[in-house]
């Protein structure tokens, strides 16, 4: 399937999931879950220490609003995408990422294995992960690949490029290509890779009423 640039923000509306996991740094995998109903969007993510998911890392729910503009000057089949960061959840599964996280102060600096925090603020050094004072927007790309089916089912979407690099990396520039892993629309049941397929409406709810502002986050900027 051809990866374009020419479709419209209506044609992105839904769930998309990674069939499987992908290999998103050298030896970290990760399963992506988008969930995009303009100009809202979401993502759970899971990450691992292998393919088959046994191993977890940790899991995160950024949450905020996006607005698809014009097709990409420098990539093509791409078009830009401006992505802003309102809500960031996280919860740590590995031992070493606890200790980590724990010694940089995110959060609100003692982690406990499979429990959520709000790092919204200031985000999480150790993962990459900024604060929203820091990254506001991330300066993305998207590429839609269509089946033909009629409703869509087997309809792949790619983003950009996150990593950093010389040039710095999407929250301080524009993502420099697409990645070479996709989502999918899901039509019906979701791939079941990794942790949240079973993910609903209602889990949205609860991580989004439950998981509050640390006395420390309401005190940043």
């Amino acid at each position: 399937m051809d990866v374009s640039a020419d479709f419209t923000v209506r044609e992105l509306s839904g769930r998309w999931r990674s069939p499987e996991a992908a290999e998103v740094f050298p030896g970290i995998y990760g399963v992506d879950d988008f969930w995009l109903h303009s100009p809202f969007w979401a993502i759970h993510f899971n990450s691992y220490k292998d393919p088959g998911c046994e191993n977890r890392l940790f899991e995160l729910v950024i949450m905020g609003m996006f607005e698809l503009l014009g097709p990409s000057s420098r990539t093509p089949g791409a078009r830009d995408a401006d992505f802003s960061r309102i809500r960031v959840s996280l919860r740590l599964f590995d031992p070493g990422l606890i200790a980590g996280a724990d010694g940089v102060g995110a959060g609100d600096g003692h982690w406990v294995p499979g429990e959520w925090q709000d790092v919204s603020h200031r985000g999480c050094s150790i993962l990459d992960l900024p604060g929203a004072a820091e990254c506001p927007i991330e300066y993305d790309l998207l590429g839609l690949a269509r089946s033909g089916a009629p409703d869509g089912g087997g309809d792949r979407l790619y983003f950009g490029q996150r990593h950093h690099d010389e040039a710095g990396s999407i929250w301080t520039r524009r993502a420099p290509g697409l990645l070479d892993y996709h989502v999918v629309r899901v039509t019906g049941e979701p791939p079941r890779a990794g942790h949240g397929a079973e993910w609903g409406p209602a889990d949205w709810t609860r991580l989004t009423s439950t998981c509050t502002l640390t006395p420390d986050d309401r005190r940043q900027p």
